[in-house]
């Protein structure tokens, strides 16, 4: 199955539906860095989400953490 990420318009986290800005949600590698960008721990070899909300807010966790997708709908040729 793939998921067209770009199509993604709300999913669920923690059992709450959050919409997710168009075009923003992306698949990442999680890290955490200090102040200067340098890593502060060894590769964690895990996948992250990120993506702002209608309020442009940022949002970062998991991949695991989304446990349902909401796709918005495409009219084609439209």
């Amino acid at each position: 199955m793939t998921i067209p990420a770009r199509r993604i318009a709300r999913v669920v986290i923690s059992g709450e539906w959050i919409s997710v800005l168009d075009g923003t949600f992306e698949v990442v590698e999680m890290e955490f860095v200090d102040e200067e960008g340098n890593p502060k721990h060894p590769p964690l070899e895990q996948y992250a989400y990120s993506f702002k909300t209608e309020n442009r807010d940022d949002y970062y966790g998991p991949l695991s953490a989304i446990t349902l997708i909401k796709l918005k709908d495409v009219v084609e040729g439209g």
